[in-house]
């Protein structure tokens, strides 16, 4: 079982959305403020109401930074483990453009983690832009819940 501790409430996308797949595997959600989901080799941080990106911007929101600073505590603590920091966009803008600002997520918060201690060879970041919304829109609309990230830990025995 994964617990974190928190200095300040998180939300791996804590209204309760999950990723594909992850349902049944929810091992804590600690109150609302992350969604942590363990699987075999695997844990995955989804962030979302306290990583909020404003529409078209890949600046991460005041909020997160003791958030993703308790991410990177877990990851130094699994010195072995992989990441993937995965970014997220609604479906305002174009697909490229989304693409590009979900890369440019993903790459914002793959840098905060370097900053508190964890190597930049282990994090991959990777932009799915509107790809995969956690609350299905229709074109051109502005979710905020859809504007998030993801970051996974892979033990480095899955690897």
């Amino acid at each position: 079982m994964v617990r974190i501790p928190l200095l300040i409430g998180a939300t791996l996308l804590a209204t309760g959305l999950l990723l594909a797949g992850c349902a049944s595997d929810v091992v804590d959600h600690d109150n609302g403020r992350w969604l942590v989901t363990h699987r075999a080799g695997e844990t995955d941080y989804e962030m979302g109401d306290q990583v909020l990106f404003a529409t078209d911007s890949a600046g991460v929101s005041p909020r997160a930074y003791d958030l993703i600073a308790s991410v990177a505590a877990d990851a130094r603590r699994n010195a072995r483990a992989r990441l993937e920091v995965q970014g997220f966009t609604d479906t305002s803008g174009s697909h490229d453009h989304n693409m590009t600002l979900s890369q440019a997520r993903a790459e914002r918060v793959a840098d905060m983690l370097v900053r508190h201690g964890v190597r930049p060879e282990r994090i991959l970041a990777r932009g799915y832009g509107e790809t995969r919304l956690a609350v299905k829109t229709g074109d051109g609309v502005k979710e905020a819940r859809n504007r998030r990230v993801v970051i996974r830990i892979l033990d480095a025995r899955s690897s």
